[in-house]
């Protein structure tokens, strides 16, 4: 009897003490990144899509040969003898081709603003949203501070402590879990996330949360002493 009353007293020795040396954690708040407005911007590529040499283009529609057809479409026969007489290629009197443009006389483009000339868009401040928190409560062990759930701006959750404290202990987790109490250790039979090792006994930190965490599934957050197979505190995120 007294072997056993004496074992008992280390075992809840241990439990108390679970830990001598606190550890202390200043992350900080995972600050929003600037996302830039989704504006397409004009590039030099598509400025640039216009071809100057589109102008020489319109210049050239007009067949020339048309002028041609069109001299042609008098009746040869309603001719005089002084129109039918052949006329030296060499005269003066000989009509002129159209002056087609050249490289001097073409209009250039309107010079396009550089990189440099163009106004970038204005960034837009996204914060993370905060999806619900709830205090710790220690279980036969000290503790304060809060647990917060947040969703960043790319979708993605963490879980912030905020100003957390628990009793230093050996080998300790933190978890997240589905039972809508947490008073011993039996509750976390409901199912349970383990996320990592407890970073620190007091402070301020952050833990990132799976991709496929759903948040609708886990009632509370649980740290957890794996040596003694105890629970230290519960804070509830419902």
């Amino acid at each position: 009897m007294k072997l056993r009353s004496f074992a008992m007293l280390l075992l809840l020795g241990g439990l108390a003490a679970c830990g001598t040396s606190p550890t202390t954690v200043n992350e900080p708040f995972p600050t929003t990144s600037s996302a830039p407005m989704a504006t397409i911007q004009p590039t030099v590529d598509s400025m640039m899509q216009t071809d100057p040499m589109s102008m020489t283009d319109d210049m050239m529609q007009t067949d020339p040969m048309s002028m041609t057809d069109d001299m042609m479409q008098t009746d040869p026969m309603s001719m005089t003898d002084d129109m039918m007489q052949p006329s030296d290629p060499m005269t003066d009197d000989m009509i002129e081709p159209t002056m087609m443009p050249t490289a001097e006389s073409r209009v250039e483009p309107t010079i396009m603003p550089t990189a440099e000339s163009r106004v970038e868009p204005s960034a837009v401040p996204a914060e993370p949203v905060m999806l619900s928190s709830g205090a710790f409560r220690g279980i036969d062990h000290e503790s304060r501070g809060m647990a917060k759930l947040y969703k960043q701006p790319d979708g993605s959750m963490i879980l912030r402590l905020n100003d957390f404290y628990v009793e230093p202990g050996p080998d300790m987790y933190i978890f997240v879990a589905k039972a809508p109490d947490i008073h011993q250790p039996s509750d976390l039979q409901a199912g349970y996330l383990e996320l990592s090792k407890l970073k620190g006994s007091e402070g301020n930190q952050n833990y990132t949360l799976p991709n496929d965490f759903d948040p609708a599934l886990y009632n509370n957050v649980v740290i957890w002493c794996e040596e003694y197979q105890v629970l230290m505190a519960v804070a509830p995120i419902q």
